[in-house]
């Protein structure tokens, strides 16, 4: 089952992200599998509501951020997914408040799981994000395998330049790519990213 863990701060977009990489993998010629692993810090789902009506396989955990005190809960979605689906991908869409390397690390050291990690990071709230909670914002980009910028249509040419570097600066290897909710993300880059996983 290869995985791919989605991270970012709320209202990021990742939700969008995730709806066009699950419909870019199912629509490979072999049609694939995909379940959706959504964690929500409330008691319902909110995003699921969205990601069902696309007919997709979509599972919660709502016990609390599974990066921290929920891993064990993770840990059961994750086998409780595989042996009933059995599906070619997991996709998990981590809550705002979550860290993608710890969820890659517990997959990993617990059930063998090697994911890859996709950050949304959102252009338009980036320096806001970055002066309140910095440590938190840059390690959600640190851990990333791919970086997608989001809302670039809402900062000028300047401005845009200005965080897309700091935001390079601290993605270390991980490319960084900016999209748009306006226009479908190249499929060349979902490509890349399943090859990571």
């Amino acid at each position: 089952m290869k995985t791919i863990i989605l991270g970012g701060f709320l209202g990021s977009g990742k939700t969008t992200v995730l709806l066009q990489l699950a419909r870019h993998i199912t629509d490979k010629p072999d049609f694939p599998q995909v379940v959706i692993l959504e964690n929500e810090i409330g008691e319902v789902g909110v995003d699921n509501q969205v990601l069902e009506g696309a007919a997709l396989s979509v599972e919660n955990v709502f016990s609390g951020c599974i990066c921290c005190s929920g891993s064990v809960d993770l840990i059961s979605a994750v086998q409780s997914i595989s042996s009933l689906y059995e599906p070619d991908w997991l996709l998990i869409e981590a809550t705002g408040m979550a860290l993608p390397s710890a969820i890659k690390q517990t997959l990993n050291e617990v059930l063998g799981i090697d994911a890859a990690v996709l950050a949304v990071a959102d252009a338009s709230r980036w320096s806001r994000l970055i002066k309140v909670s910095p440590d938190f914002v840059t390690e959600q980009v640190a851990s990333a395998d791919m970086v997608l910028l989001t809302k670039i249509d809402k900062q000028d040419a300047e401005e845009l330049a200005r965080v897309a570097a700091q935001v390079k600066r601290f993605a270390g290897n991980a490319d960084v790519w900016p999209v748009c909710a306006l226009d479908p993300i190249n499929s060349r880059l979902f490509d890349e990213l399943m090859e990571m996983a």
